[in-house]
């Protein structure tokens, strides 16, 4: 009787002891995965005169997280088919968007047949026009619609700095620049336009996301940047586009073009690691067309594992930087990430 409680005993401790590996086991698996969690950053390289260059090794990148170099991974510059979500402002001037109607078959056709493109227009709303397809025909007849649209007579001259009743002068982002030693009193304008750039660029996000991983996704937007009464702000569609790694293009027009650097659609570009275009011809609005897509679908892409630990409960924003080295190129990238711990 005191044998068999013995080994009763024995049997009852050897399963504690296996359970008790068990869940140190689990919890190290658990360590382990969250240590190895790959940070992927796609990068465009351009030399003088925006020419995308090509031919690059993973030697020839040197990657930083917060100032500290980080040991890349993976690397591969392979092209990838795109979800493209094109997005028009159809509050443009009448002059622009006059032009941009006329840019569609161009815009149609910057995308190859593997590629994937929704169509969407806001102002005051946003409206999709077309799920993601690579139907060319579903493509153009979804641009044909837009190519229908009469611009608004109100809008037109809010945003024409040549009517007299327009802005007069410089204009950053939809407000009036005063010269110096102006007394804050400009002529008398119509109210801001309201026009949620925001609310249409995480529309596109949302529907993003759902597309297939091996697919490079990015948002083409065709705007004036002027943002207003959008329910989501700058900060948070960032936020947004970091985290689901979407990329966003734009193609903008009715805006100085020594103002550029400060407009928001410039911010969205760099943050995310697209780039911006600034036009105002119909040969230069197309030609953007098509190196926004020749530059998306070619990018190397360099992965690597962080050697930051998010301490707290996180997350963590974590700046990134890529250099070429020995080289005197440009580089476009995402700004940074959300590391969780």
């Amino acid at each position: 009787m005191r044998r068999r409680t013995r080994i009763s005993i024995k049997l009852a401790l050897l399963a504690l002891l296996l359970v008790a590996a068990a869940a140190v086991a689990q919890d190290s698996q658990y360590k382990i995965r969250a240590k190895i969690d790959l940070v992927v950053v796609p990068v465009t390289v351009k030399g003088s005169g925006d020419r995308l260059i090509s031919g690059l090794t993973q030697k020839d990148f040197v990657i930083f997280e917060d100032g500290h170099q980080q040991t890349i991974s993976n690397f591969t510059a392979d092209p990838v088919p795109l979800s493209a979500a094109v997005v028009v402002d159809t509050g443009l001037s009448a002059g622009s968007l006059s032009k941009v109607q006329k840019t569609f078959p161009a815009l149609a056709g910057a995308f190859s047949q593997y590629d994937e493109v929704a169509v969407y227009q806001y102002d005051k709303f946003v409206t999709k026009l077309l799920d993601f397809s690579n139907n060319t025909e579903r493509v153009e007849a979804a641009m044909n619609k837009l190519r229908e649209l009469k611009p608004d007579a109100n809008l037109a001259l809010a945003t024409n700095p040549n009517s007299p009743f327009g802005v007069q002068g410089p204009v950053i982002n939809g407000f009036p620049v005063l010269p110096p030693g102006a007394n804050g009193t400009i002529q008398t304008v119509p109210p801001k336009p309201t026009k949620v750039l925001n609310d249409a660029i995480m529309t596109a996000v949302s529907d993003l996301v759902r597309r297939e991983r091996t697919r490079r996704k990015m948002i083409l937007v065709i705007s004036d940047g002027i943002s207003s009464g959008s329910d989501h702000s700058f900060e948070e569609t960032s936020r947004s586009l970091l985290e689901t790694g979407i990329q966003v293009y734009a193609v903008g027009l009715d805006q100085p073009f020594v103002y550029k650097k400060v407009s928001v659609l410039e911010d969205y570009a760099k943050t995310t690691g697209g780039d911006a275009y600034f036009v105002k011809s119909i040969q230069n609005i197309e030609k953007s067309y098509a190196v926004a897509a020749e530059e998306a679908r070619n990018q190397y892409i360099l992965g690597y594992v962080s050697n930051n630990e998010v301490k707290g409960a996180g997350p963590v924003f974590r700046d990134i930087k890529v250099e070429i080295a020995d080289a005197n190129y440009k580089t476009l990238h995402r700004k940074g990430y959300y590391q969780y711990p």
